[in-house]
């Protein structure tokens, strides 16, 4: 009888507790640029995609750690640049840079779903790309590649009970995208549609 008891009450702790954990997955669009040194015009922003996993640990009802780990496309485009050596014909070019993105995130819900999120970001460089017209150019052209990203991520989301939620963030970039080079910090506004679930 003692272990029936001893048993039903490491039940009833654990299941709060395992109530605390939920898991999930998100997919979204995003629109990014960089922030050029001195007082020069900053570029075009450019159109990519963001997705991966997220896990969230509830302290109560009102506050939350969230962690994500996500594949994001970030860049910057400029039009109508006069590149020496490729003629005298204007052409566009557009970065493309492809991370893996970890935030950890403090969120601070109310009662009625809305949230407010704001943590620090880490993002590993997975591959860039320079395209200068509809010809994608050497890498030594871009310079000295930076492996990691450092950035602040802020925004809001809604969770609705069913498990379904949205978040819209914006990413102010602490680093440099290239080493040793003032300047092109990461900028992004980034939205995702997701879904998570208690443990």
């Amino acid at each position: 009888m003692k272990k029936v008891l001893l048993f039903a009450l490491v039940l009833m702790l654990a299941a709060p507790m395992s109530a605390q954990w939920s898991v999930g997955g998100k997919i979204g669009l995003n629109t990014s640029s960089v922030n050029y040194p001195d007082d020069i015009e900053n570029p075009s922003h450019c159109f990519g995609i963001n997705g991966g996993f997220l896990t969230q640990y509830r302290f109560n009802r009102f506050f939350s750690l969230q962690a994500e780990l996500l594949y994001m496309k970030q860049g910057y485009k400029e039009k109508d640049l006069i590149w020496i050596n490729m003629g005298d014909d204007p052409m566009d070019m557009d970065i493309a840079l492809h991370y893996l993105e970890i935030p950890f995130l403090a969120k601070f819900t109310h009662k009625t779903g809305l949230n407010l999120q704001l943590g620090p970001q880490i993002g590993f460089l997975l591959k860039r790309r320079l395209r200068v017209g509809e010809v994608v150019q050497q890498q030594k052209l871009m310079g000295e590649k930076q492996p990691f990203d450092f950035s602040l991520a802020f925004g809001a989301g809604y969770e609705f009970k069913n498990g379904f939620l949205f978040d819209f963030r914006y990413l102010l970039g602490l680093t440099s995208a290239y080493k040793n080079v003032e300047g092109f910090q990461n900028r992004t506004f980034y939205f995702s549609l997701g879904y998570k679930f208690d443990l």
